[in-house]
């Protein structure tokens, strides 16, 4: 799984809101994924037993990811927002 194609999905490939498509890219890129781990030698057994659901876990990652960038989107609202209220408190103070 490519960081490009991940933050592709996350932000253009399905609706935000739609659990149904989350899961179908989920279990796309845990087939890509579970091949792409076959062609390195893990086996499929190998994998089922360190996840028990792969694409189950792809779509937590994405949820979280998702959540940590809104996390971030927030705290630079706030910062900014700070930020704006100390500036204004600096020129009222030079009046």
């Amino acid at each position: 799984m490519s960081a490009r194609a991940l933050e592709f999905v996350e932000e253009e490939g399905y609706p935000e809101d739609d659990e149904e498509a989350e899961q179908s890219v989920a279990k796309a890129w845990a087939a890509e994924c579970l091949e792409a781990a076959i062609e390195e030698g893990i086996s499929s057994d190998e994998i089922g037993e360190a996840f028990d659901d792969l694409a189950e876990f792809i779509a937590g990652e994405i949820e979280e990811a998702r959540e940590r960038e809104e996390d971030e989107d927030e705290d630079e609202e706030e910062d900014e927002d700070e930020e704006e209220e100390f500036d204004d408190e600096d020129s009222e103070d030079d009046k």
